[in-house]
């Protein structure tokens, strides 16, 4: 939105045209007047020149128009050194996770809280590091290779003035301090807790869903129907806080293996989740395998394709999934001597680890518990969750 602009021409921009019009910046340059913690930590996540190809930043993965999560028509973000790395999940939205916890279990032993699709890292800040030293992103061989690439950065005087970075500083503290500032930008850009959909109009008593959305939305409360706000928590919270569609859960869904994600040409390989490969603490939790993260579904009408996996390229197949994984497996699972060989993206042993609760659970052939028509009007719900990014934000709870 237009503030954003604003506030993207901050440090680096500004620096790159003194540069250009003769001003002479460089890593040594007096410290930019203009320059704010939240105009720097913007620059640094728009910062190519943090990777080893000098072509991928934080940025490239989590877009501005896709709900920072990945770009339009990728299908999964190339990187590496040479930009020609694949890696095997999709980049999920980054908003709505200031209320978001280290990973834990709770008092009944099921996973909770944590940053990325495995909860592996316990901040945005220990999210952060994942992809600077990801082979497969930003490639960066180590913490010195980064800490060199940031003291070479035009606005670095910058960067130490605003988050306080020592004069004479260690690689591991320019590495800290750039953490600290990747997870500064999404705490301070009002983008990530915009709360101004349609969805938050209507709570406010602003706006009027349809007579589909108004279905939709039934259909998603319903226990016995969509049973979607089990995990994607819709109810508005107790001091008017306004939901975030997810209780930051997980859950093994039994997806479709993705034969585009070039790892999967291995029969060897699965991604399991919270058992590895990228988390390596649970990996004797066998009954945790195939388990991953429960999004947010706000802004979920941008982010396809959708699921870990990037197995399932639209909103309506993404619902259907939910509808038919069971009654009608033969639509999502490739078949072998005429056998259909469902939940293929697990080993055969911890299959039996997929859920099974409403709207799963039925034999196949059996009436569907979503109908074409309530799934058309769930996605119709659905579309209201997107917030509109020229527009100022929302308050924080309903109608205040």
């Amino acid at each position: 939105m237009i503030l954003n602009f604003f506030k993207s021409i901050g440090t680096g921009l500004l620096i790159g045209l003194l540069t250009a019009c003769g001003g002479g910046a460089t890593s040594s340059a007096s410290t930019t007047p203009t320059a704010t913690p939240l105009s720097v930590a913007q620059a640094l996540f728009a910062e190519k020149a943090l990777s080893a190809s000098g072509q991928q930043a934080c940025a490239s993965c989590h877009t501005d128009d896709n709900a920072h999560a990945d770009a339009t028509a990728t299908l999964l973000p190339l990187g590496g050194v040479s930009m020609d790395q694949q890696g095997f999940r999709s980049s999920p939205s980054l908003m709505y996770l200031a209320s978001n916890t280290a990973f834990r279990f709770d008092a009944n032993g099921l996973p909770l809280g944590g940053f990325t699709w495995d909860g592996r890292a316990n901040s945005r800040a220990e999210q952060a590091s994942g992809p600077l030293l990801d082979s497969a992103e930003m490639a960066n061989i180590d913490i010195a290779a980064v800490a060199k690439k940031v003291r070479a950065l035009p606005y670095f005087n910058d960067f130490v003035s605003q988050f306080n970075v020592p004069t004479v500083s260690t690689d591991q503290q320019i590495f800290d301090k750039l953490r600290t500032a990747l997870q500064t930008y999404q705490q301070l850009d009002t983008d990530y807790l915009l709360f101004n959909s349609k969805f938050d109009k209507v709570a406010d008593g602003a706006a009027t869903f349809t007579a589909a959305e108004q279905r939709g939305l039934a259909i998603f409360n319903s226990p016995s129907q969509g049973n979607c706000a089990s995990c994607h928590t819709s109810r508005v919270g107790p001091a008017g806080e306004r939901p975030l569609f997810t209780n930051f859960s997980y859950a093994a869904l039994g997806l479709p293996r993705n034969p585009l994600i070039q790892k999967n040409t291995d029969p060897a390989f699965f991604d399991m989740g919270l058992c590895g490969p990228k988390r390596t603490d649970l990996s004797t939790r066998t009954d945790l395998c195939g388990q991953f993260k429960v999004p947010t579904l706000r802004n979920i009408a941008l982010t396809a394709p959708y699921f870990h996996n990037a197995s399932v390229n639209t909103l309506i197949d993404a619902v259907g999934f939910y509808a038919t994984r069971d009654i009608d497996p033969g639509r999502w699972y490739p078949s072998v001597n005429g056998q259909v060989q469902k939940f293929n993206d697990l080993p055969l042993s911890y299959r039996g680890n997929v859920i099974s609760t409403t709207p799963f659970g039925q034999q196949p052939g059996t009436a569907p518990l979503l109908s074409a028509q309530n799934t058309a009007d769930l996605v119709s719900f659905l579309q209201t969750l997107t917030d509109d990014r020229n527009a100022a934000p929302g308050s924080l709870t309903v109608g205040r």
